[in-house]
């Protein structure tokens, strides 16, 4: 693997190539991993001129790729705008990239990390703050549209009991002929209508995928059936809307003390989708 600097975007970025597939990472702002590039192909989504509304009279900007929030979703907290430089740290393997707390009091960073079974990206949100708080680390990837999601929602129990659970936003409209319910699985074609939609997976297989072309990114995160999770217990989600469309997953609501930290893993792998996916 090799490591290096660059601008890309508008960013200064920290650039790691491994094979065939090359990953970039935000050090001006973010962090975010704005890039996934594979054979000169940005699978992720650029986003220079999308924001939404913060509290206290600030923008924050998508800038588009992979970011990290924490869940619930609450302006005040989770909308606090991360455009500052970050500390960047060379690990093996990869780089760790550490944002200054943010107006929360927040502090996050993301770590990236090449391995022969594909890459690693964990999350750490540590809370700055005098007192505990209840979050969850979001970790959100956001791709070009054109695509296609899925989501798996496949059976766990046998018997007459209900086993899973299909999550709704109010905004998501089950007539959407986009959605296309599967057994075991839902897909989501990812085109513009002018009509968002989001759906989650309860409390989900720890896992969801993009067809992008003749590539399919997927993205697993170890889920704890047990545990409590934002979202009435959607653990991984897809959101669409005409600009990007979202992998999501979520870590367990946990109370965090003032100074400790809660972490939060995925795992990315990147392949050829099979004919099925792309017919």
């Amino acid at each position: 693997m090799t490591l290096e600097t660059v601008s890309f975007e508008g960013h200064d970025c920290v650039r790691l190539e491994d094979g065939d597939v090359t990953v970039i990472v935000t050090i001006s702002a973010g962090p975010r991993v704005i890039g996934m590039l594979v054979e000169g192909e940005n699978l992720f989504a650029v986003l220079p001129d999308a924001t939404l509304d913060g509290p206290d009279g600030e923008r924050f900007r998508f800038h588009g790729g992979h970011r990290l929030w924490v869940a619930p979703e609450v302006p005040s907290i989770t909308y606090r705008s991360d455009d500052r430089a970050c500390a960047v740290t060379e690990i093996e393997g990869g780089v760790a990239v550490e944002a200054p707390q943010d107006g929360a009091r927040l502090a996050k960073t993301i770590t990236v990390r090449s391995t022969s079974q594909g890459w690693i990206i964990d999350h750490a949100v540590r809370n700055a703050t005098p007192r505990s708080m209840t979050v969850a680390p979001w970790a959100i990837t956001q791709f070009r549209t054109g695509g296609e999601a899925f989501l798996p929602i496949a059976p766990r129990e046998r018997g007459p009991q209900a086993d899973r659970s299909l999550v709704l936003w109010p905004y998501t409209d089950l007539g959407d002929p986009r959605i296309r319910l599967d057994r075991g699985e839902v897909r989501v074609d990812a085109v513009p209508s002018g009509a968002p939609l989001k759906l989650g997976a309860a409390p989900g297989d720890g896992w969801a995928a993009y067809r992008l072309g003749k590539h399919r990114f997927e993205k697993r995160v170890d889920v704890d059936p047990s545990a409590t999770y934002p979202d009435r217990g959607a653990a991984v989600q897809v959101y669409l809307c005409d600009e990007f469309c979202e992998l999501e997953t979520l870590g367990p609501l946990e109370v965090v003390p003032p100074g400790e930290t809660v972490t939060h893993r995925e795992h990315w792998t990147l392949a050829r989708a099979t004919v099925d996916e792309t017919s």
